[in-house]
């Protein structure tokens, strides 16, 4: 890893999710087993991803997560019995509707020589719009900065992650939604959950939480954004995405146990 991070005090974990767990699409089993292990030793994790509701769906319902965090900061969900589970919006969900709909309007208006296509998870997403750029689509860097430009010019709040180009209204992120579950869910102002999470991400759609966590760690496929970035993690490892994660995770999980071997 370069760079070390002193995971001493560290009992939480903030995680993207696509190309910091996944791997090509897909949560490789020594990953998943990094999360395993991670919450086996009692620490609280919780991915702060861009995608979808139903995808969070999911995620809540089967992996060993204490909440996750989704649609870039739109809203959190945790299980609050074995089979239920709630929904935490920033804002009201009616307005969160109606926003959406505000935008998928703007992105079918937008005057370009090529066509956007939206993610094919949109019709699971309950509050932004993803426009499809490095999933199934492939367009240029001067196709993504067309849309980029264009929405941004009328006002949304416009990201990029690995795969999709997220647009939404309002004034959450990843990170401010990663502080209200701080306080609302573990009990924790600012400064103490500054001082007691980890983030581990990927892109620069992942700034906001490198800029607010300062023991942040980086897969090493963030190295080909690292140019166009002003936030960056603290620490970096040598292996990408979902590999990265479990390398993370084991220079965690020895660094707990040194002390009880002394």
């Amino acid at each position: 890893m370069e760079h070390s991070i002193d995971f001493s005090n560290a009992d939480i974990l903030f995680t993207d999710v696509d190309d910091t767990l996944t791997t090509d699409g897909r949560l490789l089993p020594e990953t998943y087993l990094a999360l395993c292990r991670l919450a086996e030793a009692g620490i609280s994790v919780i991915p702060v991803t861009g995608g979808c509701a139903g995808w969070c769906d999911q995620i809540i319902r089967t992996w060993p997560v204490r909440a996750v965090i989704g649609e870039g900061g739109a809203f959190y969900a945790e299980r609050t019995a074995p089979q239920t589970v709630s929904w935490r919006y920033w804002e009201d969900e009616l307005k969160h509707r109606r926003d959406q709909q505000t935008i998928l309007e703007a992105v079918a208006a937008l005057k370009l020589d090529f066509e956007p296509r939206l993610a094919t998870d949109q019709p699971f997403r309950y509050v932004d719009v993803a426009v499809d750029y490095n999933q199934q689509q492939s367009l240029t860097p001067e196709q993504v900065a067309a849309i980029h430009n264009a929405l941004l010019a009328q006002g949304f709040n416009v990201r990029q992650s690995s795969i999709h180009i997220n647009i939404w209204l309002g004034d959450f992120d990843k990170s401010t939604m990663s502080l209200r579950v701080g306080r609302e869910l573990l009990g924790l102002d600012t400064q103490a959950l500054q001082q007691r999470a980890i983030f581990i991400g990927d892109a620069p759609n992942d700034e906001s939480m490198f800029r607010n966590f300062p023991m942040s760690v980086g897969v090493a496929n963030i190295r080909k954004h690292l140019p166009i970035m002003t936030h960056r993690p603290a620490a970096i490892v040598s292996q990408r995405s979902g590999l990265g994660f479990a390398e993370m995770a084991e220079a965690w999980l020895r660094q707990r146990a040194e002390p009880e071997l002394k």
